[in-house]
């Protein structure tokens, strides 16, 4: 009895797929033919990976580095979400849109690998696993993306700053990191004043948060942050 609960709570977790796990569900004839014609370009900090606007014929897939994923949001640019290595970048923009409707910026050095949208759509049709996976990483990319949405859309700018420090920190793996971006860069992210970002991050050192030096920051109280970002 206890071990069919125990298979119930298994069922009941939550599924990730990631984009590299789509791809490794690829026939060894078919990554062969992705690696022979994939370009693989590099960007540095601050340069445009892709624009509002652009044809979308590509999938682009992060090698290294970090990007901010912006969406056009009532005439303005939003940032909804960080980008992380061994990730597609907008892949759900991509498949629905003959535009692209977003951006993407490099927060660091980032490799980048391109690959014809005819030659993903090619081994969607024909793999089966692959194109399970590709659904559920979609899926799963979506119900983020809109949780993130609404999560900083409603917050204030403690929340909003508590988040987005949050989010470095499942990036970087870490509560000991450096950040990418300067504080203004922080604020356009968030869409508050350069002071008031200034000023949050300030009193979170004052309060025992955070341990800060310039861009490097140390979480001192996970808990006591993920909370700020839960509830204001």
């Amino acid at each position: 009895m206890l071990n069919d609960f125990k298979n119930k709570q298994d069922e009941l977790k939550p599924i990730t797929i990631t984009a590299d796990k789509c791809l490794e569900t690829l026939t060894d004839d078919e990554k062969n033919e992705l690696i022979a014609n994939k370009t693989t370009i590099e960007f540095e900090v601050g340069e445009t990976i892709i624009k509002h606007g652009f044809v979308a014929n590509n999938i682009m897939y992060i090698e290294e580095g970090l990007a901010k994923l912006e969406i056009m949001t009532d005439g303005k640019m939003a940032m909804v979400n960080l980008i992380s290595p061994k990730s597609f970048i907008g892949i759900v923009c991509t498949f629905a849109n003959h535009n692209v409707s977003f951006s993407a910026t490099a927060l660091e050095k980032t490799t980048i690998s391109i690959i014809d949208m005819s030659l993903f759509e090619k081994f969607t049709r024909q793999n089966g696993d692959f194109a399970f996976h590709i659904i559920r990483h979609m899926s799963i990319v979506t119900n983020d993306l809109v949780h993130k949405i609404l999560r900083y859309s409603h917050k204030n700018i403690e929340g909003a700053v508590s988040i987005l420090l949050s989010d470095f920190s499942k990036v970087y793996k870490s509560d000991d990191f450096t950040l990418p971006i300067k504080r203004i860069e922080m604020a356009k992210m968030l869409g508050y004043s350069k002071e008031s970002v200034i000023n949050t991050i300030s009193k979170f050192n004052k309060e025992g948060i955070l341990e800060v030096h310039e861009k490097h920051i140390k979480i001192l109280d996970k808990t006591r942050l993920l909370k700020i970002a839960k509830m204001s």
